[in-house]
């Protein structure tokens, strides 16, 4: 959604044209503190490791509850197991990260706030003990959380579900200006191309051209005289067709008025007339 960043140039544009002082001021505190970043994925996960490395879990918690409330809670059923998954791995990484740079304070922290909520889960149910885990690295339920190769893991698969997420995600009908301009704009260039092959062909063989392009009157314009004439047609062949049946009938090649009687059927029947009398 980088095309946002336009959209908000154009707003502020226009409320600068108006004279609208106050909320352009607050328009551009609100940007500042703007926790999607203009959907700008790279930025939101660069905000995410900062609150990490500063050891800042409120602004973890708050960062996630307004994803929660204003895009994953919008999202389909089926996502919502992904998105826990997610929640839960930007978690271990931040208490991971804690306890390799010796701060259990910030560890105990973690779990004096979280435990409410994690304690019924039971993929955390090992994590309980990390506080009194002098080197996570070389214990064999935290080693690999404690590597690069988890850390990497998980900024790819949180980069790409939320440019998922954000790619399919309805937007205003403002936000669409950009993208019906470029449409606007290739329809017109197309429309031009056209009409330059069209004079192009007129150019070389006009009257090719004119033969050509006869065009048959559409259904719906045909007249009732056009439906009588057809059926006068019609008619005509079929009286035709009904005048050649009679004019067969006394012929020879009639099926049935042509065929000759034979003598023999007759006295076959005289004999069978005479037995009977």
């Amino acid at each position: 959604m980088a095309h946002l960043q336009y959209m908000e140039e154009l707003i502020r544009e226009y409320l600068v044209f108006r004279g609208f002082a106050s909320s352009l001021k607050t328009f551009d505190a609100e940007l500042k503190t703007d926790k999607e970043k203009s959907f700008r994925v790279d930025k939101i996960i660069e905000q995410l490791m900062q609150f990490i490395s500063n050891y800042d879990l409120n602004g973890i918690r708050e960062l996630w509850a307004h994803f929660d409330n204003h895009i994953f809670s919008k999202l389909e059923s089926h996502f919502i197991p992904s998105v826990k998954k997610l929640e839960n791995a930007v978690r271990k990484l931040y208490v991971i990260n804690a306890a390799s740079n010796n701060k259990p304070d910030k560890v105990i922290d973690f779990f004096l706030k979280l435990t409410p909520e994690l304690q019924n889960q039971a993929e955390w149910k090992d994590w309980f003990v990390l506080p009194y885990i002098k080197n996570p690295e070389e214990n064999p339920t935290f080693a690999y959380h404690c590597s690069k190769q988890f850390q990497d893991s998980l900024l790819v698969s949180l980069h790409n579900f939320l440019a998922s997420v954000f790619q399919y995600m309805p937007i205003p009908t403002l936000a669409h200006f950009e993208e019906d301009t470029n449409k606007i704009v290739k329809l017109e260039q197309r429309n031009e191309s056209l009409k330059n092959r069209l004079a192009l062909l007129m150019d070389r063989a006009p009257e090719a051209n004119v033969a050509s392009c006869q065009v048959e009157p559409p259904a719906h314009l045909l007249d009732d005289f056009y439906i009588i004439a057809q059926e006068n047609n019609i008619g005509d062949s079929q009286g035709k067709s009904l005048k050649n049946i009679i004019r067969n009938m006394g012929t020879g090649s009639s099926p049935v008025m042509g065929r000759k009687e034979g003598g023999s059927g007759i006295k076959k029947i005289n004999l069978s007339m005479t037995r009977n009398t």
